[in-house]
């Protein structure tokens, strides 16, 4: 048991809103967190006091209305972005960060973002402007194809979290058409019905059945592809900075094998 104002390692269930509960149990429970972690993550220690924070979404909704209106709408989206980022946050302390943002933008307001001499503001800008890179960057990249049941089918392998991201894009763009997204990295999946969209656990390597005539539309979409390509004009190296390598395991055209 944590007393208040007390220093302790808090763990929280991964959620976005679970780790909000976390800023509300620093403020209004007076939870002093010396390092963040998630259930499946936590790596305790027998010299730290622990304190497990159970998501509840008036809590998580609160905290987020108070960054929107305290310190401003773009700051509540850049902390969401920052949380997703997993490429270059490869430790727990990527949370203590955001908390720390968090808690100075509070202080300093709308004003936070220019403050790019402190350490968490850079971070979590870094953390957030990755994460809406590749989610960009995957917008045009996802490659659909239609299974046997008529639902469209998209594997991605992204190094962030971005899942939600793309969900919310393409509930714009495939708003009638039933599709699943499959972070195979993950082991979840966007689905969408042709209203709303839920992420659900999936297995990395789920069989997926194709739709006859798909393997025919594929293999047309690569000699298309091969035929379009200027000889002269190549330019790899050029290729590989719009085309990062790692996307292209899942995008038709670059398959060497349908």
């Amino acid at each position: 048991m944590v007393t208040s104002g007390e220093r302790a390692i808090v763990i929280f269930d991964g959620s976005f809103d679970g780790f909000l509960c976390v800023v509300y149990a620093h403020y209004y429970d007076k939870v002093s967190p010396v390092l963040i972690q998630r259930t499946d993550h936590a790596q305790l220690t027998l010299n730290e006091k622990l304190h497990t924070i159970t998501t509840d979404i008036t809590k998580s909704t609160r905290v987020l209305n108070g960054i929107r209106e305290k310190v401003s709408i773009e700051a509540a989206s850049r902390v969401f972005y920052a949380f997703l980022s997993e490429a270059l946050a490869t430790d727990e302390n990527k949370y203590m960060t955001i908390l720390n943002y968090i808690k100075l933008g509070f202080k300093l307001g709308h004003m936070v973002d220019s403050h790019l001499q402190e350490d968490c503001v850079r971070a979590v800008h870094n953390f957030a402007r990755h994460v809406g890179r590749e989610a960009h960057l995957l917008h045009g990249f996802c490659r659909f194809a239609e299974t046997e049941s008529g639902v469209f089918y998209c594997a991605v392998t992204p190094k962030n979290d971005v899942l939600a991201l793309l969900a919310d894009h393409f509930c714009q763009r495939l708003a009638t058409q039933p599709w699943v997204i499959h972070d195979k990295v993950r082991g979840q999946a966007a689905v969408f019905d042709g209203k709303s969209y839920v992420i659900t656990d999936v297995p990395r390597d789920a069989k997926v059945v194709y739709a006859q005539g798909e393997k025919e539309t594929q293999e047309l979409w690569v000699v298309f592809f091969k035929n379009l390509a200027i000889e002269a004009r190549k330019n790899p190296k050029l290729q590989r900075q719009l085309l990062p390598l790692y996307f292209r395991k899942n995008m038709t055209e670059f398959m060497d094998k349908i």
